[in-house]
């Protein structure tokens, strides 16, 4: 497979990977805005090259970082502050785009957990084991359930087998996002240790996480060579493939990056 998540995990690849995201995002977007919508396709545009100018900045590594996260902020705000304008279009149902509403919600999500983890990254503050994973599992087992749920929206129904195996998996993140969220209202501050209910819970999840990045890129290998049929955008398995990479492994540091 051509795919490998080998970012490291220093101040550029921290900021990378949350640029990328919503690089990626609005890339993803790009396509799905109608061609009655110009207004909005030149906005999204103008965002698309705003992110990437930054992303290519975190890949060359000679920006001072602070002001590299201030530029990755304000270029996110900006792009949240379009998607929040346009879902609020669609839920009234004046704005011509194939895109989901809860997908623009998702992204919208997405993009105020890179402000925050930024926030985080300038303020120095350290978060505790406890906090971090049950931080990390709420916020990031939503995100996987929801990418089955894009899985299956783009798969065409002709995809049987596929569709069976998305919806198995789309219960079992559904379940575990459920757990999630009782571990984060029954273990209150402060948390000062991992309990054995919470570590069996992050195994748990770092085990079938690792198995959900796997069947991501199996199925970007069948994307890539026409061998499912689905009009997914053609990157899209190796985006949702990295944030599982991404919880996984953040689990195991047990650290918010």
């Amino acid at each position: 497979m051509p795919y490998t998540d080998n970012y490291e995990r220093d101040i550029y690849g921290i900021i990378a990977f949350w640029v990328q995201n919503n690089y990626d995002h609005g890339r993803f977007f790009d396509r799905e805005i109608s061609h009655h919508e110009m207004e909005l396709a030149r906005a999204n545009q103008h965002m698309i090259q705003r992110l990437g100018t930054v992303f290519e900045k975190t890949k060359s590594k000679t920006a001072d970082p602070s002001k590299l996260i201030d530029e990755a902020q304000h270029a996110t705000r900006e792009f949240q502050s379009l998607l929040v304008y346009t879902l609020d279009k669609s839920l009234r149902c004046d704005v011509i785009i194939s895109t989901p509403q809860s997908l623009l919600d998702h992204m919208i999500r997405e993009a105020e957990e890179t402000v925050s983890v930024f926030k985080l990254l300038q303020s120095g503050n350290r978060v505790s084991p406890a906090d971090a994973t049950i931080h990390e599992n709420y916020f990031w087992l939503r995100q996987m359930a929801d990418h089955l749920s894009y899985i299956s929206h783009y798969l065409d129904t002709s995809n049987y087998e596929l569709h069976d195996q998305v919806r198995n998996m789309t219960k079992k993140f559904e379940n575990l996002f459920l757990q999630a969220n009782a571990l984060r209202t029954m273990i209150r501050h402060p948390r000062k240790e991992i309990t054995p209910a919470l570590n069996a819970f992050n195994q748990m999840v770092i085990k079938e996480t690792k198995a959900l990045e796997a069947f991501k890129l199996e199925l970007d290998d069948l994307i890539k060579q026409c061998a499912a049929v689905t009009t997914s955008p053609p990157d899209l398995l190796e985006h949702v493939a990295r944030e599982a990479h991404h919880l996984w492994r953040n689990l195991e540091d047990q650290v918010i990056l």
